[in-house]
């Protein structure tokens, strides 16, 4: 559990486990280097914005600051996407470069969005002086691309303080809004459900051994899934549907803080290819788009742990009544708290450096609210402190 002797290499250092199960286990994990800095940000209004219909721009947003900071830094690194929002874990070398970065999203969110990002950061040193800790695992999507694995309490530790004391932790500092959202793309469809509704789901647990509690949860899982729980993925390829050409220009116009620039006119050529490709099956010539989409479904976070279990599931009516059922006898036996958010489809917001494997990776969220909508749930159970369903 100790940190490694080099910080700056820390991550890329760490050996990756293939099987999503085993973030319940504790030689995977290594404590956080003291002089890393945690760095969270958030779009303030999220619910009301949510309730106004635009939650995939909310969620473009949230995941834009895992993109910014993936191009400034050119190498992977420790990050989790909660939907409307980030944590990310940042080196000292590039903790200044990734905040200034982040501080013209803001701007560029402000203005093209009309949304306003709220950027904070912590030392892991001033966390782990709490008595919290941060454990990092790396769990193996597929061969080449990794996602962050996150225990011991100290993001959710983080996350309070910067919350609550925005004068210490967070920025209020302008920067110009000259920024391209490099990489990241939201150009196909909600994803409608396969086999009858996509459920967001949160589990957090509140007992200890908590490593046990969320086995016995994956091991309902199973068993609802009849042992297969991959079925549960989401991103299922037959069902997608590119977006047409003036929508995703639309979209397009506000990634960027100045239209007559060479980033934006490529990114217009990469549309109109894309939608030849996707849309209409026209065949390219350099890369084969059937075996990138097929890939899609392995190079997306549709499971993540950061503290709790955040799963988004496409599921039978029944399977979701079995999940639900496990949860809330669960929660009233004071094992968990949980939030559930039921939807017709699921989004999904890509980030792709280059259509190779290993080079794409798809942020996956529940429709209408999704993670969001169930955080509010788990809120709820959180400020009672009680066992009590919500």
């Amino acid at each position: 559990m100790d940190s490694p002797r080099t910080t700056e290499a820390f991550y890329k250092d760490l050996e990756s486990f293939p099987d999503f199960r085993d973030f319940t286990e504790d030689r995977n994990f290594l404590r956080v280097p003291d002089d890393w800095f945690v760095v969270i940000t958030d779009v303030k209004g999220s619910t009301h914005a949510i309730e106004q219909g635009r939650y995939k721009d909310v969620n473009t947003i949230g995941a834009a600051a895992i993109s910014v900071t993936q191009e400034l830094l050119q190498d992977d690194f420790p990050y989790v996407f909660g939907g409307d929002g980030s944590t990310m874990l940042i080196p000292p070398h590039s903790i200044e470069a990734v905040i200034h970065a982040l501080l013209r999203l803001r701007c560029l969110s402000r203005a093209q969005f009309g949304m306003e990002l709220r950027v904070g950061r912590i030392a892991v040193r001033e966390v782990h002086a709490t008595g919290s800790s941060i454990e990092l695992a790396k769990h193996e999507l597929t061969k080449g691309k990794c996602v962050a694995v996150f225990r011991g309490g100290g993001l959710r530790e983080a996350e309070r303080r910067i919350k609550d004391n925005e004068e210490k932790y967070c920025y209020t500092t302008e920067q110009s809004a000259d920024l391209d959202l490099k990489g990241l793309s939201c150009r196909w469809q909600p994803i409608p459900n396969q086999h009858g509704c996509i459920l967001s789901v949160l589990v957090m647990a509140r007992i200890e051994p908590t490593a046990d509690v969320y086995r016995d949860f994956l091991a309902e899982l199973n068993r609802i899934f009849a042992g297969n729980i991959d079925e549960a993925n989401p991103v299922n390829v037959g069902l997608m549907r590119y977006k047409t050409v003036n929508e995703c220009v639309r979209d397009e116009k506000r990634y960027h803080s100045s239209r007559p620039t060479v980033s934006y006119f490529k990114r217009l050529f990469e549309i109109v290819a894309a939608v030849l490709i996707f849309k209409f099956h026209i065949p390219p010539l350099f890369f084969n788009p059937l075996h990138y989409k097929k890939s899609m479904r392995f190079h997306s976070d549709f499971r993540k742990f950061d503290d709790m279990l955040r799963m988004i599931i496409d599921g039978s009516p029944e399977q979701a009544a079995a999940i639900q059922q496990y949860l809330k006898q669960a929660h009233d036996k004071g094992e968990i708290f949980y939030g559930v958010h039921t939807s017709e489809t699921a989004l999904m917001t890509c980030y792709v450096q280059d259509v190779k494997d290993g080079c794409h990776i798809h942020f996956i969220d529940g429709g209408d609210g999704g993670y969001a909508m169930a955080a509010k749930q788990m809120k709820g159970q959180l400020s009672r402190g009680r066992t009590s369903p919500s």
